[in-house]
């Protein structure tokens, strides 16, 4: 039997003893440095598995003065948007040799600032961030803005931030989900929007109205819903909308969470989508496709954009000059068609 060791002393110096090494080559095996060859390093990072040896890397920042870590503060990584955005940020961020440490606000200023410190105090070479629905202001980032150290929002950014962002075109994706509810022969239209201290909610609200305007329909301000857009709240507006007596023709959510959710309620209430109600989302969830009827929606290209987020981040990282980093990038939306709005 092997003699187990105490994990907790294990040092390269440990290692470099057990197999005759100097510590310097263990610690270059360990990174692997190309001037150690091949056979040594796998020497010594059997004998470090073996030994269950344990790198302390703030240890190792301090002394390199970079982390290797970016920190990604989302509002929930349950959210279908949000994970596929995940998956481009760990998928761009390895292939630079960054590692991610995420971290949740649950849609809350308190626990966005405690985030913002964390990852300032455990000295992150960037931090990627996308505000809560209820973030009014960036203060709360000053720790990176005044240290410089690189700050990206992608998505939900704080008003008048004027770093780096990465966002969708709102505008436009909420001007052409109303557009095509208009061209479908729909002239009552609502709209479930998020809270609108939100960038994205704002927009798309705006392109709500230039559609509404541009083909002459005029706006009415009791068939905007404003809530946080969970599948309660808006089941519990939808039930309101649905049980008077004159129901809107068009509904457009600026999420597919509540689209689907006013669907839902629909065929509860015995009302027809599409026949007495049309129904547009955003995002283009996985549940946009299974729900029946299927839900045309507004593609924005999460994973893209993860990775579009970390590019930019490790340009300004590593300081590229090379490179022309877009201050603030837009991607183009695109309307899903399917059975939930087509006459």
């Amino acid at each position: 039997m092997k003699e187990r060791h105490n994990t907790n002393k294990i040092t390269i110096y440990d290692i470099a003893q057990a197999l005759g090494l100097s510590a310097s080559t263990v610690s270059r095996a360990l990174q692997n440095n190309p001037l150690i060859n091949e056979e040594t390093r796998e020497k010594v990072q059997q004998m470090a598995t073996e030994m269950g040896y344990v790198p302390n890397w703030i240890a190792s920042s301090l002394r390199k003065k970079r982390s290797n870590i970016l920190g990604l503060i989302v509002p929930r990584t349950s959210m279908y948007f949000q994970s596929t955005a995940i998956s481009g940020i760990q998928h761009e961020a390895h292939k630079y040799g960054f590692s991610i440490v995420i971290g949740q606000s649950d849609e809350t200023v308190a626990m966005e600032k405690e985030l913002v410190h964390t990852f300032f105090s455990l000295r992150v070479d960037g931090l990627l961030a996308v505000s809560s629905m209820f973030t009014t202001n960036f203060d709360h980032f000053s720790p990176f803005i005044r240290n410089n150290i690189p700050l990206v929002f992608y998505d939900r950014v704080p008003q008048d931030f004027p770093g780096y962002t990465i966002t969708g075109d709102d505008f436009k994706g909420g001007f052409l989900a109303t557009e095509h509810l208009i061209k479908q022969g729909c002239r009552k239209i609502a709209h479930f929007s998020g809270v609108l201290t939100c960038n994205l909610y704002q927009q798309r609200l705006e392109g709500y109205k230039a559609a509404l305007a541009k083909y002459k329909i005029p706006f009415d301000e009791s068939l905007i819903h404003v809530h946080n857009l969970t599948l309660d709240a808006a089941t519990e507006a939808a039930r309101n909308i649905l049980s008077g007596d004159d129901i809107p023709d068009g509904m457009f959510s600026a999420n597919d969470t509540s689209a689907v959710a006013f669907i839902q309620e629909a065929r509860r209430k015995g009302v027809k989508v599409p026949e007495q109600v049309k129904v547009v989302g955003y995002s283009n969830d996985l549940s946009s496709r299974i729900i029946s009827p299927s839900l045309t929606t507004i593609e924005q290209s999460g994973y893209r954009m993860g990775e579009k987020a970390v590019e930019t981040l490790v340009q300004l990282i590593n300081h590229d000059e090379k490179l022309k980093v877009t201050r603030n990038y837009v991607f183009e939306v695109e309307l899903i068609q399917r059975e939930s709005s087509m006459r």
